[in-house]
């Protein structure tokens, strides 16, 4: 529940913070109207984390996903964290993705939260990319960004990394991180397609 309570929430506020940076760094510019804009974003994203505080007593799945299918819960949510700031978001859908469990679809999107989360804490980043693939044998979902980088085997828990395995290996999947100072990073999410996996 710890971990659940972290992913949902914590990168909510994340977003929140980023908004109420830019708004800062607007009216440092003199410019009222984007700093409007960012207080409008940053007080969404409040009330969104608000209900997901109160939806987290009741239940874990996330809200998000109740409304929608996973691949478009995934894209609104990055984009709502990053609109109107430095970070441009893209994303790319390969192969026809099958329904996925629902433990899949809340682990995946919990992924993306922390992935996108270390992005913008640590990495100074201009795009992050979201890439879902599928083919009869496995799914692939990868998030890249063109920041600093960092040495995955020198990082503990700092970076969310911990919970990422965890969901990943409770899927039956392989989590593979790439990263190198000032080369960026990719995080690789693999999942086997077969039977039993997608009961």
């Amino acid at each position: 529940m710890a971990r659940d309570i972290h992913d949902t929430l914590a990168q909510g506020f994340t977003g929140v913070i980023m908004q109420l940076e830019a708004a800062e760094k607007a009216i440092e510019h003199h410019r009222p109207k984007q700093a409007d804009e960012h207080l409008r974003w940053a007080g969404g994203l409040a009330r969104k984390s608000l209900s997901e505080a109160r939806r987290s007593v009741h239940a874990l799945r996330p809200q998000a996903l109740k409304k929608e299918n996973f691949w478009d819960a995934l894209k609104d949510m990055i984009k709502s964290i990053t609109v109107g700031t430095a970070l441009h978001p893209s994303f790319k859908i390969q192969g026809k993705i099958s329904p996925l469990p629902p433990v899949w679809q809340e682990n995946l999107l919990h992924i993306g939260q922390e992935a996108l989360a270390n992005t913008i804490k640590y990495a100074h980043a201009h795009k992050f990319g979201t890439r879902l693939m599928s083919d009869p044998k496995k799914l692939r979902l990868e998030f890249s960004d063109d920041g600093d980088g960092f040495k995955p085997q020198d990082q503990h828990d700092g970076r969310g990394l911990a919970g990422m395995r965890e969901r990943v290996e409770q899927m039956g999947g392989e989590l593979k991180i790439a990263s190198s100072r000032s080369q960026g990073t990719k995080i690789t999410v693999a999942l086997p397609i077969n039977r039993e996996s997608m009961l």
